[in-house]
């Protein structure tokens, strides 16, 4: 099909404005009908044979074409007895309407796998503690009913979660909510709420003495991550060997600081530290005796995390049955917990 140079424009225009006005072209009132009649026109070479293809009349077809060349103020096509060939304008609205077309269909069919969690992604970052406790057994969970789904899972520190979910870089946060409920950008919900407890190793010195008092628990270093400055309120004002106060911030600082509670076990056993966490993340130490529960009433934390996601953007499909998932390990946690606290907290 050859290409005619002869353009019958309404007003003279620049080639480079028409070039940047069709790299605009979502700014352009095309519509996809109109952009598929020209294509089929194309194809077929004669208006006759493309609106039968269409199943439309051929005046409708002439029709939409006049239409698109009105929108875009250039002749597309030179029309010689029914049949027709491409402008040099026609030539690039018809490489680049294919170009959105495609994209368009490609756009559709992710749409609708991920609707339907065939396919997709999901980017999460959690806070230290939420990851151990619900986040990477959720993920579990979600992998196994929905194995398509590409997932990237990232901890950081709670502060720097709300952060990743402020900068777009991850769709989904669950961490201490502190950072994120003053935020009018951010939409919160509370996931997980459990109770923090002292633990040791079996032959640490505490453990002869009966109820411990807060100010002997000071008298050693505390393990466990940054604690937000609501739960460093509650505690003593002078710390002594168990951590400080960060002054800008107000957060409880330990002094032996970890990102994620996963070897809290190996920590206590070569020392006399003290570590800060639930029951179930000790689930296992405590029944096998190589971790103990110090019993204390004095001293309580109790976790505040949950979801932390924008306000102005709609969660995917993925997003929400990870969220399901993790309701439901927090709340088997939960459950788990007050079964481990009848057995192990003389002090409850």
């Amino acid at each position: 099909m050859g290409l005619s140079g002869h353009l019958r424009c309404r007003r003279p225009i620049p080639v480079d404005v028409i070039l940047f006005k069709f790299d605009k072209l979502n700014l352009i009132m095309i519509t996809q009908r109109r952009l598929r009649h020209l294509l089929s026109l194309v194809e077929f070479g004669h208006f006759g044979r493309a609106a039968a293809a269409l199943h439309i009349s051929q005046p409708a077809l002439t029709k939409s074409i006049q239409a698109l060349e009105a929108e875009l103020g250039v002749i597309l096509l030179d029309r010689r007895r029914g049949a027709v060939s491409l402008t040099v304008f026609g030539e690039l609205v018809v490489q680049r309407g294919r170009t959105l077309l495609n994209a368009e269909e490609d756009l559709q069919r992710e749409v609708s796998l991920l609707a339907d969690l065939k396919s997709g992604s999901l980017r999460v970052a959690m806070g230290p503690y939420p990851s151990v406790v619900s986040g990477y057994p959720a993920m579990a969970r979600l992998l196994a009913r929905h194995p398509g789904l590409e997932l990237a899972m990232r901890v950081a520190g709670w502060r720097e979660v709300a952060q990743q979910v402020a900068g777009r870089e991850v769709d989904l946060g669950l961490a201490e909510l502190s950072g994120a409920l003053d935020d009018d950008q951010f939409e919160t919900q509370m996931v997980g709420q459990h109770l923090g407890r002292v633990f040791c190793r079996p032959e640490h010195p505490l453990l002869a003495r009966g109820a411990v008092e807060p100010m002997e628990l000071l008298a050693y270093p505390w393990i466990s991550s940054r604690l937000p400055a609501r739960i460093a309120a509650g505690l003593p004002r002078s710390l002594g060997r168990a951590g400080r106060i960060d002054a800008v911030t107000g957060d409880f600082v330990p002094a032996i600081q970890v990102d994620v509670p996963m070897q809290l076990a190996d920590l206590l056993a070569g020392s006399d530290a003290l570590a800060l966490a639930s029951l179930s993340l000790l689930e296992r130490e405590l029944e096998a005796g190589t971790v103990a529960l110090l019993p204390t009433t004095q001293i309580a934390f109790r976790a505040g995390y949950g979801f932390i996601h924008l306000k102005d953007r709609s969660l995917a499909p993925a997003a929400k049955a990870f969220m399901d998932e993790v309701r439901t390990v927090e709340a088997m946690t939960m459950q788990r917990e007050q079964a481990l606290a009848a057995r192990f907290d003389s002090a409850a």
